[in-house]
């Protein structure tokens, strides 16, 4: 009768309830409902690189003005010109904590199947990776005001944190552009540090063009995303003169 039971109940037993089985990884379909926002430029379905002219140009603007380089060249930049003793050393310690740790974060979600794409197409898809951002960029900006890291730097990591956290509160309802986001705010610091607009007044409209023609955002949610930047850097920019930070 016992040896009944176990037969049955080995039978009965779903490969899932074997304790030994490991997890299966979650995988999601290529391509979900609202991975694109609009209808973009037609693509080539194995590079998922676009085969027109005009798609190519939007697809070469989107990754040379992706937010990740323009955060790299911001952080760059302002180490070049606060002329401080080691501003270098704590960009490079910057960059490290906020953007590569991220990164690297986002390669191991997309090897686990957890997001279907490096630009996460998917707005559901981005909560994670960008939780894990936000916290990054609040210790690599912690870090450096612990460590006396120069004003300058110090002021540019608390406006691109405050970036993120606002893109990360906006995405929970809605697929801001992050691409528009980071081109006005690195057009406004050109403005804050040489006074020149024609980098804000034409790369935001580039990209946002980028973006809408390749179907990843809507025309409104890339001017959201160029407002906040231009916003959150000019507060930033304000506060730093008025207070003579």
């Amino acid at each position: 009768m016992v040896g009944m039971r176990a037969h049955v109940a080995a039978f009965g037993a779903r490969p899932e309830d074997d304790p030994q089985r490991p997890l299966p990884t979650p995988q999601l379909a290529p391509t979900e409902p609202e991975s694109f926002e609009t209808e973009g430029a037609p693509v080539d379905p194995r590079s998922g690189v676009p085969v027109t002219w005009d798609g190519v140009l939007a697809f070469i603007v989107s990754q040379v003005l992706s937010p990740a380089v323009l955060a790299i060249a911001m952080v760059m930049w302002v180490a070049a010109v606060s002329g401080a003793a080691g501003a270098w050393w704590w960009a490079a310690v910057y960059l490290l904590a906020s953007i590569g740790a991220p990164v690297l974060y986002l390669l191991i979600l997309l090897r686990r199947g957890w997001v279907t794409d490096l630009d996460v197409q998917v707005r559901a898809q981005r909560v994670r990776p960008m939780q894990f951002l936000l916290g990054a960029s609040a210790i690599a900006w912690l870090i450096l005001a612990i460590g006396g890291a120069p004003t300058l730097l110090l002021v540019l990591a608390g406006a691109l944190t405050m970036v993120i956290a606002f893109n990360y509160a906006i995405t929970l309802r809605w697929k801001i552009s992050m691409h528009t986001t980071f081109i006005a705010a690195a057009g406004t610091l050109t403005w804050t540090l040489t006074g020149l607009l024609l980098p804000l007044l034409l790369g935001v409209p580039l990209v946002a063009w980028a973006r809408v023609r390749l179907g990843r955002h809507t025309t409104a949610q890339t001017i959201a995303g160029g407002a906040m930047g231009f916003a959150v850097l000019y507060v930033a920019r304000y506060l730093a003169y008025r207070y003579a930070i």
